[in-house]
């Protein structure tokens, strides 16, 4: 009878491939991911039988830890530009302790090796984020512009923002504030 999977090895392999996609992009070598994690590449290959699906299984696991940080529960009560900025300190703090996965994942955003079903599935996490940063800004935003808002400037000025508070950690505060500042005057109908 054939042992059960580990999740800790699985686990395991997924941070070894997010930090070599992240320094190497999909390119990286599925022997030193194996190695990293401390198993054999035939123990890899078990876990995820392609390195495509390695690959992809990084990507939907990436995009689900940063959407549960996103839609984790809020207060009831809050008034649309309280719960637009608790997403949005949500965003920059994920994009602030997690910079290797947010490198992997823009390799893998424009990897052909990541598949339009992996893609789906992370649209369809992506959504429920959508309709809390559009519930935010209806009355407030052009409604037939609320995707350019989210997809483009939201997830746009929170790379600028995290890049900036990396680079000057003492300002984390001010540029933060700035950050969401510019968002919210730049989503003004």
């Amino acid at each position: 009878m054939a042992r059960p999977l580990s999740e800790e090895k699985r686990q395991a392999l997924l941070e070894a491939a997010c930090d070599f996609v992240a320094r190497l992009g999909t390119e990286a070598s599925t022997a030193k991911i194996a190695k990293a994690a401390g198993v054999s590449e035939g123990t890899l290959f078990t876990y995820f039988p392609t390195k495509d699906d390695l690959l992809n299984q990084l990507f939907v696991s990436i995009e689900i830890d940063l959407m549960e940080r996103m839609l984790a529960p809020y207060p009831d009560g809050d008034a649309p530009r309280q719960r637009l900025r608790r997403v949005w300190d949500r965003l920059v703090d994920w994009g602030l302790t997690n910079s290797t996965a947010r490198k992997a994942v823009r390799q893998l955003k424009v990897s052909d090796r990541v598949t339009a079903q992996s893609r789906q599935k992370s649209k369809a996490m992506v959504h429920d984020a959508r309709a809390i940063v559009a519930a935010c800004l209806t009355g407030r935003a052009d409604p037939e512009r609320i995707d350019f808002y989210i997809d483009t400037v939201l997830f746009g000025l929170a790379e600028i923002t995290i890049n900036a508070i990396t680079a000057n950690p003492k300002r984390d505060k001010n540029i933060r504030q700035a950050g969401f500042d510019l968002f919210w005057k730049g989503t003004a109908a």
